[in-house]
Parts: structure tokens; sequence; C-alpha cells
């Protein structure tokens, strides 16, 4: 029998028109209906948190092994790697933020104690019709994100980064997560994001797989067929990945020499850093800085 994969969609990769910076993408609701279509078949967002908030309309959402029809207003949560599908009418709209892990998982630690190592996060569509005042909130803070997503000003990547960690905490705290049914967050599901999230705890030290797969009481086997099957990635090209997003961010926030962000990152060989870098990106530490930075 033929294994079935559900779609990985990368947003910044995958639609023409997103909005934002690398670790916040926002767009209308429907303008990504318009592009993928209102009936949404399958399909998952690795390593990013999701919120669609319905302000008009009505969902059906297949979220996980659970079905929901709800009206709008309305916000549906999906975190990393959690398969949704859903079909809306023309006239559902509202807003879509796309926001890497990284920076939600802290916010849901401080609201939450314990959240980030159970990994007991499940897809989540809740009702807001009951919550005027979060509503009122809400409002304020779409044109804001909406405008940060296409200045050029300077900090608008730190200022969306603000704003979409402030509408997640809005919305997330009347989920009672402590007490919500688990059941989206399936055996294999919670190992990839457990694994995830090492990766994120542990990339400056260079942990060998085999430290990852210790932790996790798993063979190496089957993380790699657990990464396959989740991300279409090897577990080595996931902790690669995360080691060379945090080299681009230090090369071009940061004015610290390229020897020095090699240390930083762990690398006990500048020259091998480098070598890294050019492997996957096609081009040095030095010239990817210099092709970054606005020319006066």
């Amino acid at each position: 029998m033929a294994e079935i994969i559900i779609a990985n969609i990368d947003i910044s990769r995958d639609y023409d028109e997103s909005q934002g910076s690398e670790d916040v993408h926002y767009q209308s609701f429907s303008r990504m209906a318009t592009f993928f279509g209102r009936d949404m078949q399958a399909h998952r967002h690795d390593r990013f948190f999701q919120l669609h908030y319905l302000q008009t309309g009505q969902i059906e959402l297949q979220l996980d092994d659970q079905r929901h029809s709800a009206l709008a207003p309305l916000f549906v949560l999906t975190p990393p790697s959690v398969p949704h599908a859903f079909f809306t009418r023309p006239d559902s709209d509202g807003h879509v933020l796309t926001v890497r892990q990284e920076l939600i998982w802290p916010l849901l630690e401080q609201m939450y104690p314990g959240t980030k190592d159970a990994f007991g996060v499940p897809g989540i569509c809740l009702s807001m019709a009951d919550k005027p005042d979060e509503l009122a909130a809400l409002e304020h803070y779409w044109p804001l994100i909406q405008h940060e997503s296409t200045t050029g000003m300077p900090g608008h990547d730190t200022m969306l980064v603000l704003l979409a960690q402030a509408v997640f905490g809005l919305m997330l705290r009347n989920v009672p997560l402590n007490d919500h049914r688990m059941s989206g967050m399936r055996g294999e599901l919670k190992l990839f994001q457990r694994f995830n999230r090492m990766i994120d705890d542990h990339f400056y030290e260079h942990w060998l797989l085999t430290d990852y797969t210790i932790q996790l009481g798993i063979t190496e086997s089957r993380l790699t067929d657990m990464c396959r099957r989740f991300a279409n990635l090897s577990p080595k090209r996931l902790i690669f990945d995360r080691q060379l997003r945090e080299a681009k961010r230090l090369l071009l926030f940061s004015d610290h020499a390229v020897s020095d962000i090699a240390y930083q990152l762990g690398f006990k060989d500048p020259a091998y850093f480098s070598r890294f870098f050019n492997r996957l990106v096609g081009c040095s530490p030095s010239s990817f800085r210099a092709s970054q930075i606005p020319v006066s």
C-alpha cells in the first residue's frame, strides 16, 4: 500500500503574496483563499504555528482527527506539523498569521508552565463570539500587523514579532490548555515536535544524531523515517537548517566578525563554518552579508 504523505506548505516559498519577515508571515484570509482555494486539502506547516482568525463566515474544518463546523468570529490554531483541511464560503474573511515555532514556544511556556516539555499543544478551534473585550483589542492589532508587514521602516521585523506574540497571547489565554483534550498530538507527531524543540535547545552544542536519539529513546532509522514523513527532510538537514538560520541572523543583524560568529555558533574552526555555509547557501558568509546590505 502506498504511503500517504501530507503536503507541507512553506508559506514563504509556496505563496507568492507572502508579507512580513522570515519569521512572521501575514495575509488576509480572503487573499490566501483566492490563491490556495476555498476547499483546502489536508496539509501542514512544519516548524511554524499558524493562526486563522475568521471575522465573517463559517468554516468546515478537519483539524488532525477532529471535525469542526463553526461560525465566525473564531480562531483556529494549528501547531507545527498538525495536519488540517477546511472549506469556507466566499463570505468568509479574516486574517492569517504564520509564525516560526521558536517565537511561540516561550510564550506558551510562560502562560502554561510545562507545556513546552509535555508538547501537549493540540490543534484548536474556538469561538470568540462571547469574548467582546478580546475582539475589540484584536481590531486594533490587525491594521498594525498589516502595516508592519509591508513597511520597510527600521525595526519592522521586531515589531512584527511583538505584534504576532500579542495576538497569539490574546487568543491562547482563552484556551485552558492544561485541560484541553490532547488527542490531536499522536505519538509520532509528538516525538517529531520534541525533536525540533531539542534542536532549538542544542544546535549550538553540535549534538550528534546519537545524542538526540538517546534523549528521544528511539533508533536513528526511526528518527530518519519520522523526519522524512513529517518534513521530507533528513534529521541532519533539519539541524543544519537551524544552524544556518541562526548564522544568517548573526551575519545580518550584528557587526561581529565571521570568525566570531563561527565560534558563537559552536564551530571550532571558522574555515569549516565557511565551508558549511557555502555548501548550503552557495556563497561565503562574507559574500552573503555584503549582498544583503543596501548600497547607500
